[in-house]
C-alpha cells in the first residue's frame, strides 16, 4: 500500500523542482550571453555551462530519486556559491594585478544572482545553518569586491561601480541581517496554523467525549437533507443522568458520558456519525437506510449502552427516538420528531427505541408505540 504524502514534503519537493529549473534557466542564458559576447573569456565560458550541465542532471536526479532532495539541495547551493565566489575572487585579482584592465569592465553581471543566492540559502537551510552560510557567503564572494572598490574610488563611484557596492553591500547585508526576523515570522506563521488546526479540531470534535460536535453534526444533517438521500437520524439520551452527577459527581459523569461515546462509536461504520448534541445528549445520522434498518441501528445501540457498567455507577441505560427523513423535512421538523419520539420512549420508563410516527404528509398512519418492547420504525 501507497503511504499518502506529507503535503509539507511535496510543497518542499515542488519548490526544489522551481529552484533546480530556474538555475538551468538562468545559466543557460548566461550561457548564451557569454557566447554571443564580444570579448570571450575562459572562466565565463566554462562555468556557466557547468552549472547548466549540472542542474540538468540534478532535476533528472530529484524525478528519479525524490528521497535525495536534501543532498540535491545542497549540492546546488555548494554548486551556486563556487559559481559566483569564483569571478569574484580571480576577476578581482586580475584587475589588481594586471595595469590598466578595472574590475568594473570584467565582472559578470552576477551581483543581483547574489542576492537570490542568499535568499535561496535562506529558504532551504535550516536557521543557524543558514545564517552562518549567508555570513561566509558574503565573506567570500562580496567582500573581495568591496575591498576592491573601496581601493579604487574611480572605479566605486562609475554607475557600474555603485550599482556594485549596493548590491554587495547594503542589499545583501540587509538580506543576512534580515535572516533572524524571517525565521521568527516563519515560526510565528507556523504557529498560527497550529493553533488554527487546533481550534478547527475543538469546532469539530467534542473535547469531552471525542465524538463530532453539534456545530459538524448540524452541517452533517443539512448535507444529508440536501442531498435528499433515504436516511435517518436517533436522537439518544441517557436515563437519569443528573442523578448520576448528583450522586457520583461530575467527573463520574464525564466517564460515563465517555464509556457511552466510545461503544456508540465503535458500532457506526460506512458512513453513520454520532455527535455530541448537548449535555447527556447525541445525536445520530445513519444515511442510505430504511426504516427497518434505522431500527436495527438504534436497537444495536441501546443494547451496547445497556450492557455497560461503569463503576460504582453500575449499568447505564439510555432512551433513542428514530426517525425516518422525509423529502419536504429540514432540519427544525427531523429534529422536532426524533426529540419527541425520545420524549415518549423517556415516558415510558427509559432504556428502549421509540419510533416517530410516520408524519401525516407521506400519507401513513401513525404507529402507537407500546410499553415494552421497542417499536418498529
Amino acid at each position: 500500500m501507497t503511504q499518502a504524502q506529507d503535503p509539507d514534503e511535496r510543497y518542499v519537493r515542488i519548490a526544489v523542482m522551481i529552484m533546480l529549473v530556474l538555475t538551468l534557466f538562468a545559466s543557460a542564458c548566461a550561457t548564451l550571453i557569454h557566447w554571443l559576447a564580444p570579448i570571450h573569456r575562459m572562466l565565463d565560458l566554462v562555468i556557466p555551462p557547468a552549472i547548466c550541465v549540472l542542474s540538468v542532471g540534478l532535476i533528472t536526479t530529484l524525478v528519479r530519486r525524490p528521497d535525495w532532495m536534501l543532498g540535491i539541495v545542497r549540492i546546488d547551493l555548494l554548486a551556486a556559491g563556487v559559481a559566483l565566489a569564483a569571478p569574484a575572487w580571480l576577476y578581482t585579482l586580475q584587475a589588481t594585478l594586471t595595469p590598466g584592465v578595472q574590475l568594473i569592465d570584467i565582472l559578470p553581471p552576477v551581483s543581483s544572482l547574489f542576492v537570490v543566492f542568499l535568499i535561496m540559502l535562506m529558504i532551504f537551510l535550516p536557521g543557524r545553518l543558514a545564517f552562518l552560510m549567508a555570513a561566509l557567503s558574503w565573506v567570500l564572494i562580496a567582500l573581495p569586491v568591496l575591498v576592491y572598490l573601496l581601493l579604487h574610488g574611480q572605479e566605486m563611484w562609475s554607475p557600474r561601480g555603485r550599482d556594485l557596492l549596493m548590491a554587495y553591500g547594503p542589499a545583501s547585508i540587509m538580506v543576512v541581517v534580515l535572516l533572524p526576523v524571517q525565521r521568527a515570522l516563519v515560526g510565528k506563521i507556523r504557529r498560527l496554523a497550529l493553533e488554527r488546526d487546533r481550534m478547527e479540531v475543538m469546532l469539530r470534535r467534542d473535547p469531552l467525549t471525542g465524538v463530532q460536535s453539534r456545530l459538524l453534526g448540524e452541517q452533517m444533517l443539512r448535507q444529508v437533507l440536501s442531498e435528499r438521500i433515504p436516511a435517518g437520524v436517533i436522537m439518544l439520551d441517557l436515563d437519569k443522568f443528573k442523578a448520576i452527577n448528583d450522586t457520583h459527581g461530575h467527573p463520574m459523569g464525564d466517564k460515563v458520558l465517555q464509556a457511552v461515546a466510545d461503544a456508540c462509536q465503535g458500532l457506526l461504520r460506512a458512513g453513520k456519525t454520532i455527535s455530541r448534541w448537548g449535555g447527556e445528549e447525541f445525536l445520530v445520522i445513519v444515511p442510505n437506510v430504511d426504516a427497518p434498518g434505522l431500527q436495527r441501528v438504534a436497537e444495536r445501540l441501546r443494547l451496547a449502552i445497556a450492557d455497560l457498567s461503569v463503576a460504582p455507577v453500575g449499568q447505564v441505560t439510555a432512551s433513542l427516538g428514530a426517525t425516518l427523513l422525509q423529502s419536504w423535512d429540514n432540519q427544525e421538523t427531523v429534529l422536532q420528531r426524533a426529540d419527541q419520539a425520545l420524549y415518549r420512549a423517556k415516558e415510558q420508563g427509559g432504556n428502549r427505541v421509540v419510533a416517530a410516527p410516520a408524519p401525516i404528509a407521506a400519507g401513513t398512519t401513525p404507529q402507537k408505540t407500546g410499553s415494552g418492547s421497542p417499536t418498529t420504525v
